[in-house]
Parts: C-alpha cells; sequence; structure tokens
C-alpha cells in the first residue's frame, strides 16, 4: 500500500518519476503491481464486468495522460483517486439497470471463485444494500486493503468521517446479515 521500495524494485514513487521521464518500462512495472486490484476495485464498485473492464483501461489511460499532475507522495492513493474518481462518474451516469448475465460476475468479485456459495451471494447482496459513501469506504478497507488514512485520502474525506463510515458499514452489514446466520446457529 505505501510508497515503499519493493522487493522486486524500486518503490513506486521513483517509477513514476521514471515514467514521467519516459520510461515504459516503469509504467509496465506501476501497472503489473497494480492491475489487479485496480480492476478488482472497479468491479466491486461497478457489479458489472464489461464496465469494470473499460473502466479499469481509463484508469491507467489517465495514468498516462495525467502523469505530469502526480507529485510525490502516495502513489497508490493517486491511482485509486483516478479509479475512484471513474468509478462514481460511471455510477451516476448509468441506468440502475443490471443484466441478467451480469449478477453472477458481480457475486463472483466479492470471494474467489472456490468460495463462492450461497453465503457469498447473501454477503453480496448485503454490500449492494449499504449506501454508496459506506460501500465505497468498506470496499477500499476490506478488499483492497488500504489503511484509513489512505481511504481518507483517496476519497478526500475526513479521517473520522472515514472512521465511522466504515463502522456503519460493518454495522449496517451485521443488521441485515444476523438474520441469516443466527438461524443457522
Amino acid at each position: 500500500m505505501h510508497d515503499a521500495p519493493h522487493i522486486d524494485g524500486p518503490s513506486d514513487e521513483e517509477l513514476m518519476e521514471q515514467f514521467k521521464g519516459g520510461s515504459e518500462q516503469a509504467f509496465v512495472a506501476l501497472y503489473k503491481r497494480y492491475n489487479r486490484r485496480v480492476y478488482a476495485y472497479c468491479l466491486k464498485m461497478l457489479g458489472q464486468r464489461e464496465a469494470a473492464e473499460d473502466l479499469f483501461q481509463e484508469v491507467f489511460v489517465r495514468v498516462t495522460r495525467k502523469r505530469d499532475h502526480f507529485q510525490s507522495g502516495n502513489f497508490s492513493a493517486w491511482l485509486f483517486a483516478i479509479a475512484r474518481n471513474l468509478c462514481l462518474n460511471a455510477i451516476r451516469d448509468r441506468v440502475h439497470h443490471v443484466p441478467i448475465d451480469d449478477v453472477h460476475e458481480s457475486a463472483m468479485a466479492f470471494q474467489p471463485a472456490e468460495e463462492y456459495d450461497e453465503s457469498s451471494e447473501i454477503l453480496k447482496k448485503a454490500i449492494e444494500k449499504l449506501p454508496h459513501d459506506l460501500r465505497e469506504a468498506l470496499v477500499l478497507r476490506v478488499y483492497n486493503g488500504f489503511s484509513y488514512n489512505e481511504i481518507s485520502e483517496i476519497t478526500n474525506t475526513k479521517l473520522a468521517t472515514v472512521k465511522v463510515r466504515i463502522f456503519r458499514a460493518k454495522q449496517r452489514l451485521y443488521d441485515i446479515l444476523a438474520p441469516y446466520f443466527l438461524d443457522k446457529v
């Protein structure tokens, strides 16, 4: 998560400086480090594979176009802020209709295929019921592993607000899921 040197090479910030200087290899290294996480984030936020794939590509196009806008700092927070803004725009712009073929894809986005079962479908639907701001904070924390400070930076929100959103998201999930799982005990 942090802009620290990686075992396999330079830090994210060093790679961005190289990329700003024209090194395509630096961009490839950053892409390899983040492509899976960015795609997973887009898929979890949008819930539709095709839309997530398009937006995922646009994120890296923006990184290329806006590379000179990156100032030293947390590269992953900058990258996910781009992804977040594109996701928010896509959510605002799209019709709230999910084709039946995409329902299965969005359910699979929340857990690996080998762990997919009825419980993951229930969890997926519960997460979708959360208000957008709570769902976003939860996805960034739980599925992407960002710290509260990084989420604050990505969402341009006060740290205290991030903590409250994650707490409320967990609380609402518990309230939504309790009837499903308490009956099975």
